[in-house]
């Protein structure tokens, strides 16, 4: 009978405990459900330095206390495949970030930064008056049952940026 050579086995042994790290990463989950953008509604007007009325109505799929949520503008309709694991949008998959705000469900205290009434877009190089925009909000869910750390949902509005 031949054994592997210490540094053989100790190569295939390094390689099959990589594999097995890699296979348990958590995966991004962005699920169908989603909030609803109540302001801006479809097709609403936005000028750069004016304020819009803002207005999400939170899905809070898990049942959370408090419910974070980040706010984009994109150039085109972002998927889930551009939601991070950190429920974020990917660099280069909008065009302006309004921030990210945390909402107060079942009447709790707000906490951290609670999303505003208005938001303000800048004016943004590149996009010319008159263009269809994303407004989006990816709404991460914690807490969820089965062990799962976080889930996402993704809520696209088209606005006119005028």
């Amino acid at each position: 009978m031949r054994f592997l050579s210490s540094p053989t086995a100790l190569a295939v042994f390094a390689l099959s405990v990589g594999a097995t790290a890699a296979s348990m990463k958590p995966r991004q989950i962005v699920d169908t459900a989603h909030g609803v953008t109540v302001q801006p509604s479809d097709g609403s007007v936005i000028v750069p330095g004016s304020a819009f009325p803002f207005d999400y109505e939170n899905r809070n799929y898990c049942e959370s206390g408090y419910s974070p949520i980040s706010v984009y503008l994109s150039a085109t309709a972002p998927t889930s495949a551009n939601v991070t694991n950190d429920g974020t949008l990917a660099d280069g998959s909008f065009v302006f970030h309004f921030g990210d705000f945390l909402i107060a469900n079942f009447g709790l205290p707000p906490m951290e930064t609670p999303p505003p009434s208005t938001l303000t877009p800048p004016t943004l190089s590149g996009i010319v008056d008159g263009m269809t925009l994303f407004f989006s909000v990816v709404e991460t869910y914690r807490d969820c049952p089965g062990n799962i750390p976080l889930e996402f949902g993704l809520e696209t509005t088209t606005v006119i940026y005028n």
